[in-house]
């Protein structure tokens, strides 16, 4: 079978080729199953999910199937958030009400759709995590020996008493690099340190990537702002994008995981893949000054 997988909340630096078809066991997960894309987050705002299926690995099609129409609720407790899908982006459904996911408190997806014509329904549960660490301050600079290459760093603390996995999303201007090209990372390397100055991402920002992504990768010019945002995953969505992405990587074929044992919290009444997950996020942002500075400013 076939996925767009790069429509999922995947994490990578960049998409790998592979020069053999994936063979995937139909017995495990067939032609046709239901795909869950969805988090929940501790950011007052509509929190989103994206419902779609798989294709076989040699359709034609080149969209994705998205699936409209559904019936999708979010449940805490006694409350019910309505999700209604957007008019303008088919299979995107966005809660009617903004709100946001509480630390600690567990959140319940609930589907009802037609698959080939007969009713399914499908459920999955996460909990929200504490924030690994705190972010105080975000900055940059110029590496004159690589064309429109910036270095991000970070000033903050990772807490010593939460093992963590984090999702690291970069934006300029407000726009967002899709989390498919965002970096998932562990805090086993960096437990319990404080950050002064602490190098985790790179802008390889180039007018040929512009035009490809948009103003994510728009090349840094004075006045913009630079925003980096850290995210805390559950355990459980942590491991799935951490397997996720070997998946897509395949640096190693014969240990790599296959979309049908990936693992997932959704169950249904079809076949099911993906996950739905939840997530604290750290925020910080900085100015860009001069943009061809080679060093970066002192921070307290």
């Amino acid at each position: 079978m076939r996925r767009n997988y790069h429509y999922l909340l995947i994490v990578l630096l960049a998409l790998a080729s592979c020069s053999e078809a994936i063979n995937i066991d139909p017995g495990v997960q067939p032609v046709g199953s239901f795909v869950v894309d969805g988090m929940i987050t501790d950011q007052f705002c509509h929190q989103a999910v994206r419902l779609s299926m798989t294709e076989n690995f040699y359709s034609p099609l080149s969209e994705v199937p998205w699936i409209s129409g559904a019936t999708v609720s979010v449940t805490c407790g006694d409350e019910i958030f309505v999700y209604e899908e957007d008019a303008s982006s088919p299979g995107t459904y966005r809660s009617v009400m903004a709100f946001k996911g509480e630390t600690g408190k567990s959140y319940r997806l609930d589907v009802d759709a037609v698959i080939d014509g007969v009713a399914a329904h499908f459920r999955a549960e996460d909990t929200v995590p504490s924030p690994g660490g705190q972010l105080d301050a975000l900055d940059y600079c110029y590496s004159p020996d690589m064309d429109n290459l910036w270095t991000l760093a970070i000033w903050g603390r990772d807490y010593v008493d939460s093992r963590s996995r984090y999702l690291i999303q970069v934006g300029v201007n407000g726009h967002f690099k899709p989390l498919d090209k965002s970096v998932e990372l562990p805090d086993d390397h960096f437990d319990g340190m404080i950050f002064s100055g602490f190098t985790l991402s790179a802008l390889h920002h180039t007018e040929a990537l512009w035009n490809i992504y948009g103003d994510s990768f728009k090349p840094l010019q004075r006045g913009d702002i630079i925003t980096l945002r850290a995210y805390t995953l559950s355990g459980g969505y942590g491991e799935f994008l951490m397997k996720y992405s070997h998946f897509i990587f395949g640096t190693v074929p014969i240990l790599t995981d296959q979309p049908g044992n990936l693992i997932t919290n959704v169950t249904g009444t079809a076949p099911v893949i993906g996950y739905f997950g939840a997530c604290a996020i750290l925020e910080a942002s900085c100015t860009v000054d001069d943009p061809y500075r080679t060093e970066f400013p002192e921070h307290s």
